[in-house]
Order: C-alpha cells, then structure tokens, then sequence
C-alpha cells in the first residue's frame, strides 16, 4: 500500500521533476513524464524509482470527463500514484445521476472523484462522501484553503469561464472586453457561441450584458437574464456541451467569439495554435468548488483514502496545472510553476481581480428551477 513515506518520497521526486523541466514547454514537460530515457539521469530515476510492490494493491475506482482531460489528469495524478502503489486507477464516464442513484441504493461503484461544480457541495450536504481520515491522510501536505468543506473533501482546482476572441478578426486591441460588447452584435459582427452545458454562468454574463455590476449580481434576476438572453439568441450559432466541442470550433475558426473554460481554452491557443486570446474582464470564477472526494460505500475504502493523501499535494496539482491548465488549489504548488504559467491561470491576482465569484450558495437552492427553464428556453 502507498503509505505516507513512500507518498513522500514520490512527490519529492514529481517535484524534481517539476524544477528539472521549469521553463520548457508542455510537450516538453509531457515528453519529460512519459519518455524518462530521452531526459537526464532524474527523469529516469523518477519512473525507475515509481515502481510497484511486488503485489499490486487493489484498484480505485473513479469518473472522469474523457478525452484530453482524463489523459492529462492520469499523467499527473493517477500514474505517478499507481507505479509507485501498484494499485490501479479506473475511470468510468461522469455521471451526477449515477453518483446518486448508487448512493441511494446502496452500491457505490466508485471511490474517488473530483467533484465539479454544484456537486462538491451537493455531495457533502447529501452524504455521498465519507469523512476523511487524517491519520492517513497527511493535512500537513495541504494549504487551509483547500479545507474549505472541513473533513470531507480536498480542494483539487479551479476554473474560470472567459471570453474567447478570434485575433485574426480583431488583431489591434478593439476586440470585445465585456459581455455588452458580447451582445453589440453592430459594433463587434461575427458568428458567436455559448454554452449549454449548464445555466451558469450564462444566466450571469446576460445580467452582466444588461448592465448589471459584477458586485451586484447576487441574488440573481432571472427573469432579467432571460429577457436578456432573448436578445443574443438570434446571433448564437453553435451552443457547445463539451470542452471538445470548445477547442474544435477555435481551431476551425468556426466563430468569433465564445466563451470556454479556461482550461481547455489555454491547450487550444498555446499548443494547438488557434488564433485566439482570452479577455479576462467578467469572466466567471469557479473558485474552489471542485475538489477530492471519497465516496462512502465505495468497493475500497482503504485504497480511497490512500490516493486522498496523494490528489492534495502540491506537486500532482502543480504537474495538472501545466498539462491541463487550470489552477492547482495548494497554494504551494505555484513555487513549483513559473511565473508566465501562473500568469494565465485564472487564479493569478491580475487574473483573479478582474472577475466575479460564482455564488454556489445561490445556484444551490435555485439550479433546479433555474435549468429546466433554461433548457426549455433553448428548445423553444
């Protein structure tokens, strides 16, 4: 089993990987955690060093959002965890529905999961997680704002919602910087696209476009959005319900404007060469709502709680946050990131200052009358 010594040891060496690759690209760094023979002497001690017991421990179990996510999540977490431990991590498709319909019946399938968004908290209030174990799992590892669910659950990251722009339609600064510009369709022409994945932060850019301040958002004017909503639909050509979906349509230069999770958006312009730039102003901050848990009732409990003292520390997320880019929740882990990567996460305080906090409390007691007329506003 990984204990506490061995967990140690792995993040010293996922840490020294970290420093040894500072400043190089994510490829690079990619390359550097999957091909140790073709970097130095360190590289190859990290994935020679990582090897499993001779008798590999029971696999976990946990959900995932599939495609780039799930492959850049395994390299950061989960197979730095199961060459070390010897335990197998298995993803299966996210399902909220499924999480509680096993719960409910009493045969929870998995044993981890990193909560997102309304989940986190939703989660916590209906039981479906079990309490940590602090003797396991080390707290000492952990920054107190990554606590912010008290014993059940373990900030994992955080993600914003911004504006993409297509530079190649406004290449010298007189791009759109809010969500009124979104909605000036005379001023700022061009094929756009929103999200229909959930009603936030939708609801909010339509208040924001109708000239609502951002400190004054809460408790939201629904009817206010919709009546605002109204106005852009016309010009919405494509609503998005994936980070696939996201990505695709920048690269193909499908439209103009969009908004998308930072994350996803980041991989799409920094690697993949798509055209595009964020403009940080309004964008939505997910702030730490989506964090580790461990499932009660889960096929193994012990393994649930072993990877629960691996997903907090501060060099899994740091990795996580170089592959995937979105920011890490342990505050130590921006001494492992060099300041222009910390610069385009949505955490960084340039960043961070220029947009709202999402007010979970209020989308808690209002998601599920607030969706259901979204949907059916979108179908009308």
């Amino acid at each position: 089993m990984f204990d506490r010594s061995e967990q140690e040891r792995a993040a010293l060496l996922l840490r020294q990987v970290l420093d040894e690759t500072r400043g190089l690209s994510r490829r690079q760094f990619l390359g550097a955690l999957g091909k140790a023979a073709a970097g130095s002497a360190l590289l190859a001690s990290f994935h020679g060093m990582l090897v499993s017991k001779a008798q590999a421990a029971d696999a976990v179990t946990t959900m995932g959002w599939g495609g780039e996510w799930d492959q850049r999540i395994a390299e950061a977490y989960y197979t730095p965890y199961t060459e070390k431990s010897g335990a197998a991590v298995k993803v299966i498709p996210y399902s909220t529905p499924k999480v509680l319909a096993m719960h409910e019946a009493n045969a929870m399938e998995i044993d981890f999961i990193l909560g997102a968004g309304l989940d986190t908290p939703m989660f916590v209030e209906k039981g479906v997680c079990q309490k940590l174990d602090w003797t396991v799992v080390d707290k000492s590892a952990l920054t107190p704002n990554q606590l912010a669910y008290g014993d059940y659950a373990i900030g994992g990251s955080t993600l914003s919602y911004v504006m993409a722009y297509n530079k190649n339609r406004w290449p010298n600064g007189d791009h759109p910087k809010t969500w009124a510009d979104f909605w000036d369709v005379e001023k700022f022409p061009g094929p756009r696209a929103f999200g229909r994945y959930t009603a936030y932060p939708t609801i909010e850019f339509a208040l924001l476009a109708d000239g609502v301040p951002m400190d004054q958002l809460y408790p939201l004017d629904v009817d206010r959005a919709f009546r605002s909503l109204d106005k852009i639909k016309p010009h919405i050509v494509s609503w998005w319900e994936s980070g696939g979906q996201q990505q695709q349509m920048m690269e193909d230069q499908e439209v103009d404007l969009l908004y998308v999770w930072n994350g996803r958006g980041t991989v799409t312009i920094r690697d993949n060469g798509a055209p595009f730039a964020f403009e940080w102003n309004q964008a939505a901050y997910q702030g730490e709502v989506e964090a580790w848990l461990a499932m009660k009732g889960g096929p193994n409990p012990t393994g649930a709680m072993q990877i629960m003292n691996w997903l907090g520390r501060p060099e899994p997320q740091a990795a996580f946050a170089r592959l995937m880019y979105y920011g890490p929740t342990n505050l130590k882990a921006y001494d492992l990131l060099d300041k222009e990567l910390a610069e385009i996460l949505p955490s960084y305080p340039a960043n961070l200052e220029k947009q709202f906090h999402i007010d979970w409390g209020w989308w808690a007691k209002n998601y599920e009358a607030t969706q259901k007329r979204f949907e059916e506003w979108l179908q009308a």
